[in-house]
């Protein structure tokens, strides 16, 4: 089925008077283009199909989110005040906190459960009414998880509430969220093709969100019990999508956000200029090639020192060939694919064409560092930039214009990953299995040496996948999750500064490296904010609903 784009901007400038049913019967005919009736807008196929399309967009994740990266021990944003270092810093509440999605939640949920009601009675195709739900029920099921993974248990609101109803809905338990999100995405699977383009949900799409969501379900942050049924689900549910055989690892980590074609990409947020788009290729960057905007993602030390060597070995292990002299040499692949060092090559603009390829000098007196005192704020202060789904032949980026590039929502090797952590959680020692999946992540960046089978206990094991977990999905919105649902985020953020370089060039063209905290004060992460606080003004909306603990 396709979905027309005519009259796209009128149809969602109209939607809210199609949402309240308040239309006259004359008030919009087919004779007059310029209008849509509520009958034509869930009586015809391709206007249904818009509708869903912009529950699509109701979700916040994407290339704009990318201050989740400034938050955890991956990377820091350059400018003081700014939303993610008042949130590094504990300055955010119940009034203010920039992570908050309650209202755009909950107005997202009303539209899909109008969207169930009115599909009890239009008259579209069965099997396109099957199909558009199976979407909206795949959709419902993020939002709510979501919500849950920062509020624990919410309102369920599993349907289109009348005027005469109680609108003021008490919280369900986080488990009763949880039971509800796996049940909207049982609903979805039935529903679903076994395949759809990269953008839309399917059969593996659905696979995909319910092997994440059975995982963080079995995390302790949400499993204090540490019941295990819930670690067999979730390896259970991965490895079944694992065993469709449809996905592969993409061999070229340069290319893959690039590629929109890709083996790895299970789900990805689409954008096409002009009509959609980001800034992922400008704010990332230098000021030399920034284009009117850059210091959003100077990575940390922290996140630098846990990439491995190319023969698999940690820079502190015995063997692993590190030379601190030469700190950027023998590298995994991801290394260079995705941090930005000094001596690194990096392609960008300065006002659009021509291209021009840089040698980063990211050292006391450098260009891309301190050069210009009036411009440092805009340069790293961590010593390293990043290049992780740059797109290094764009020259017409500009400010927060000019990038395409799909994020990608849902891949591979997180399937991968989520199957090795719930099994070996699961396990009472890892087995084949598990080191077979960390070995196809680990060829991939081109390390040398397998992780043997049997050489590891169940807790070596955890560190590893870990750490491979903080590498490979680096940059992608993942980290600051994972260190809540471990709840790790009390020891390894709370008190502690982001690591970052400063390098001296030598008289001889050698450099020397100086390892130093960026943030200027600890950081706070602690107990009450596992669970975020329910916005104030909802509390003062909905007298049935209970603050979480602490705030």
């Amino acid at each position: 089925m396709s979905y027309t784009h005519k009259n796209v901007f009128l149809f969602f400038s109209i939607v809210a008077l199609v949402v309240a049913a308040s239309c006259k019967k004359d008030f919009l005919n087919r004779q007059n283009p310029e209008a849509i009736s509520a009958d034509e807008v869930w009586n015809d196929a391709d206007l249904v199909g818009l509708y869903v399309n912009k529950i699509y967009n109701d979700r916040t994740e994407g290339w704009g989110q990318h201050f989740y990266n400034n938050i955890t021990d991956e990377s820091r944003s350059t400018y003081p005040g700014n939303e993610p270092n008042q949130l590094l810093i504990g300055q955010w509440d119940d009034v203010n906190n920039p992570m908050d999605i309650w209202g755009a939640a909950y107005t997202s949920i009303r539209r899909m459960n109008e969207f169930f009601y009115r599909m009890e009675t239009s008259p579209l195709a069965a099997e396109i009414k099957e199909q558009l739900s199976g979407e909206v029920y795949f959709l419902r099921a993020f939002m709510y998880f979501d919500l849950v993974k920062r509020y624990g248990g919410v309102p369920v609101i599993d349907h289109f509430q009348g005027i005469d109803e109680d609108l003021e809905v008490a919280r369900a338990t986080t488990e009763e969220t949880f039971v509800f999100i796996l049940a909207d995405l049982d609903r979805a699977y039935e529903r679903l093709p076994d395949t759809a383009p990269k953008s839309k949900a399917s059969k593996a799409t659905v696979l995909a969100l319910k092997g994440r969501v059975l995982l963080y379900w079995a995390s302790p942050l949400f499993n204090p019990e540490n019941e295990q049924e819930r670690w067999q689900q979730a390896a259970e549910v991965n490895k079944q999508l694992i065993d469709l055989g449809e996905y592969s690892l993409y061999d070229n980590l340069n290319d893959l956000w690039l590629n929109t074609s890709n083996t790895e990409s299970i789900f990805q947020i689409e954008y096409k200029l002009p009509e959609k788009y980001h800034d992922w290729d400008a704010v990332v960057k230098p000021l030399v090639l920034a284009n009117n905007t850059a210091g959003y993602g100077s990575i940390l030390q922290n996140l630098v020192d846990a990439f491995p060597m190319v023969n698999g070995k940690s820079i502190h292990e015995e063997g692993s060939g590190y030379d601190a002299q030469n700190p950027y040499v023998g590298r995994d692949k991801r290394f260079y694919a995705f941090v930005a060092y000094n001596g690194a090559k990096m392609k960008g603009t300065t006002s659009g064409p021509p291209l021009k390829e840089i040698t980063l000098e990211i050292y006391r007196g450098g260009r891309d560092y301190d050069q210009d005192p009036s411009t440092i704020i805009y340069n790293t202060t961590t010593g390293y930039y990043t290049i992780k789904a740059v797109n290094q032949e764009n020259t017409i980026y500009r400010g927060g214009f000019g990038s395409d590039q799909p994020w990608i929502e849902l891949r591979y090797a997180e399937v991968l990953l989520n199957f090795a952590e719930a099994q070996n959680e699961y396990l009472s020692a890892p087995d084949p299995t598990i080191y077979e999946v960390l070995n196809l992540i680990r060829r991939r960046a081109g390390i040398t040496q397998d992780l043997e089978v049997g050489t590891f206990t169940k807790d070596q094991m955890r560190t590893i996948i870990r750490n491979e977990r903080y590498v490979e999905l680096c940059l992608e919105h993942k980290r600051y999750w994972d260190l809540r649902r471990w709840k790790l985020a009390t020891s390894i953020l709370n008190g502690q500064r982001g690591m970052g370089v400063v390098i001296t060039k030598n008289d001889d063209g050698s450099f020397s490296y100086d390892y130093q905290p960026v943030d200027p004060q600890p950081n706070v992460f602690t107990e009450k904010m596992y669970y975020m606080p329910i916005p104030r003004s909802e509390l003062t909306k909905n007298r049935k609903l209970a603050q979480n603990e602490g705030w």
